[in-house]
């Protein structure tokens, strides 16, 4: 019995004078699951960009690792992106067929499957060239939230392949 608590001080004598060391990896980690579920109420307190709502923050912030990535998504979706356009035939197409009206979360599934009936493109090829002229991003918030939010005018001057 004594030799077993002798053994266990001897390695925690060990262990506490070994430094400490931060794996990044899982702090970044850590962190983007922190605010995956973080709701708006407690985000709002760091937000510092006027007029983000709670729409905003439910629709980006699965997509979110740290704070400041924000203002990154902010300004896609209420400023000027660079379409990122390698078939201008098939965003024209989907010009066309863009449903008149308010732009709602229903609005990206019905669009996306009159896109599909029309051209026969489905899965990458029907979203990855959408997702890069509406975002200039392979990769982001669903696009179904962030529809709405980016707002008619500057879905058809994006599909255009205008910078809006």
């Amino acid at each position: 019995m004594l030799y077993r608590q002798h053994r266990l001080r001897h390695i925690a004598g060990i262990i506490a004078r070994k430094p400490t060391k931060f794996n990044h990896r899982e702090l970044d980690h850590l962190n983007a699951r922190i605010l995956h579920t973080m709701d708006f109420a407690a985000a709002a307190e760091r937000i510092e960009i006027a007029g983000l709502d709670e729409a905003f923050w439910n629709a980006v912030r699965p997509n979110l690792a740290h704070f400041h990535e924000l203002e990154a998504w902010w300004t896609i979706v209420h400023g000027s992106v660079e379409p990122q356009v390698e078939d201008q035939e098939f965003l024209s197409k989907a010009l066309e067929l863009l449903p008149e009206g308010e732009i709602t979360e229903a609005t990206w599934g019905d669009w996306t499957s009159a896109i599909k009936e029309a051209t026969g493109r489905k899965g990458r090829d029907l979203f990855m060239p959408l997702r890069m002229a509406l975002t200039g991003q392979a990769h982001g918030p669903e696009m179904q939230k962030l529809l709405p939010l980016i707002g008619g005018q500057r879905v058809k001057a994006r599909l255009a392949g205008e910078a809006a």
